[in-house]
């Protein structure tokens, strides 16, 4: 019991680190390319110049792609829309889930939490360069209420994948399946309100 109980701590810290490390990159990678760097227009080649200037337009486009919602994610709750992401977010589950219980659910795991800090902290920085000062609140209103379930249910996954020995546990995967598909709910029908309301 010590035994597994360590590894799953160990696991857990090691997650934690990627997730940083992936925000500490997004976070880079989105600041650079949306100021393409300090140099002065003194010293520097006209291939250079148009380069840097390409770049930062691309960064400019796809932030704006990130920060303008679409008409579906504004527009009110239907049936349609639901069964959309509930499909979705249950494959991300069904996905996780069956990760956990192979060799090498603790590499994979690592892999999405680097990639979902990576991103988080790019779409706050696009948010941020957009709308300045709103842009943090904006970001946060686009995961509520949907994150408040959403996270419960990825604890419940990443928790289940890293026992060693992986075990078939249904009723916490049921669980966490069930508040895959309430956040789906959420997202559908609470999230264009809450938005609408901001």
């Amino acid at each position: 019991m010590r035994i597994r109980r360590g590894w799953a701590e160990r696991g857990g810290v090691i997650l934690v680190v990627c997730f940083f490390l992936g925000i500490l990159a997004g976070t880079l990678t989105g600041n650079l390319g949306m100021h393409p760097g300090l140099l002065s227009a003194e010293g520097v080649g006209l291939e250079e110049m148009e380069r840097l200037e390409k770049r930062k337009e691309f960064f400019q486009e796809f932030g704006n792609l990130v920060v303008q919602n679409q008409p579906w994610r504004l527009s009110a709750g239907n049936w349609e829309k639901f069964l959309y992401l509930c499909g979705h977010r249950l494959k991300e589950g069904g996905l996780l889930w069956l990760l956990g219980l192979t060799v090498c659910a603790l590499p994979c795991f690592c892999a999405l939490a680097g990639y979902a800090g990576f991103s988080m902290s790019w779409i706050i920085t696009c948010y941020t360069a957009q709308l300045g000062l709103l842009g943090l609140p904006g970001f946060f209103a686009s995961c509520l209420p949907q994150w408040l379930l959403y996270g419960p249910a990825w604890y419940l996954f990443l928790h289940l994948g890293l026992e060693r020995p992986a075990r078939l546990r249904m009723l916490p995967a049921l669980l966490a399946l069930t508040l895959m598909v309430l956040g789906a709910g959420a997202e559908a029908f609470m999230n264009p309100a809450l938005l609408a309301f901001l």
